[in-house]
């Protein structure tokens, strides 16, 4: 009896989005979406943590773009596997 299996998955790239973050960065990062979610602009964001102590960089679009990779990160990192089994046949092998 012969089957396939399929697998459909982004684990086995290599990818800058499964490196693991420092505690440094992820204190950050949960800082500016929890502001983000209650409607902060990255203006806005930007002087709350300059304000704060956060090492963040010097242009306001510095939160724009952090915004945009967490989003990029969690969608590439929240992909299913998707696996199948299939083409079932019998075959006879003779030796």
């Amino acid at each position: 009896m012969c089957f396939n299996y399929t697998i459909t998955t982004n684990q086995f790239h290599g990818s800058i989005y499964r490196k693991p973050l420092s505690k440094n960065r992820i204190c950050l990062h949960e800082e500016i979406m929890k502001l983000h979610y209650k409607g902060w602009g990255y203006t806005r964001i930007h002087r709350h943590l300059l304000k704060n102590g956060f090492e963040i960089g010097k242009s306001k679009t510095t939160v724009d773009l952090i915004i945009k990779k967490i989003k990029k990160r969690k969608e590439v990192l929240s992909q299913p596997i998707i696996d199948g089994i299939g083409n079932f046949r019998v075959e006879m092998i003779e030796f």
